[in-house]
């Protein structure tokens, strides 16, 4: 595991995976291990070869998150990592799917945030459920209204409240900052929207993620 740990910190994610897998040999129902796997997974999904991979690997990523969450369902780490696995899959599923692992990117968010109210990237993930589902497709919210007789409910309000706890938690995440300026953006605050945007790409990469943020953060520069 401490093997792994080091390679997850540089972003070597395959690496790191192989060496969370000869761990979880040793201790295959070790919910620790299986959310690092889980991690690992989510994190190959962006750089994989075609959409088939990445479909693949986001599979994995959330079956080995809702595996964790058997054995530690108390556990606020693995409720996120249950919560973000799920995000990642919806990206690549059919829209009725899509909506349903939603609601679990809400739900679970939301059990992390409880059982640990400081734990950053929970709030970080509510907000931006909350800024998707109120920026949602027309088509995807009439859907919604048809499978679950009403439509998520969602605000750049609340997205901004959720994200600013976020970045109060952790100042210098990159990540944070983009999608809290994306959520002024929305809401009509542009001076708040270019502050954080420009202070996301002042600050240094923290997760594999960061990069694409940061493409966001330009184009949404851009529209200001």
């Amino acid at each position: 595991m401490e093997q792994g740990d080091i390679l997850d910190g540089q972003f070597k994610s395959a690496e790191a995976l192989a060496a969370y897998k000869k761990g979880l040999v040793e201790e295959p129902d070790n919910p620790d291990l299986l959310r690092k796997i889980s991690k690992q997974y989510v994190e190959m999904v962006p750089n994989a070869d075609s959409k088939k991979e990445k479909l693949r690997l986001a599979e994995l990523g959330y079956e080995t998150a809702v595996q964790a969450k058997k054995l530690a369902p108390d556990d606020p780490q693995v409720r996120l990592t249950v919560s973000i696995a799920a995000g990642r899959l919806a990206f690549f599923s059919d829209p009725g799917r899509r909506l349903e692992l939603s609601r679990e990117v809400e739900s679970e968010s939301a059990k992390a945030m409880e059982l640990d109210p400081n734990l950053a990237l929970a709030w970080h993930v509510q907000g931006r459920w909350n800024y998707e589902i109120a920026n949602l497709n027309p088509f995807l919210r009439i859907l919604a209204r048809t499978i679950y007789g009403y439509a998520p409910t969602g605000t750049n309000e609340e997205a901004i409240r959720c994200l600013l706890k976020a970045v109060e938690l952790e100042p210098n995440n990159p990540l944070f900052r983009v999608e809290l300026g994306r959520a002024y953006l929305a809401g009509g605050q542009k001076k708040e929207a270019k502050r954080e945007l420009e202070k996301s790409l002042s600050l240094p990469d923290k997760t594999p993620d960061d990069a694409e943020a940061k493409d966001r953060a330009r184009q949404a520069l851009g529209n200001i």
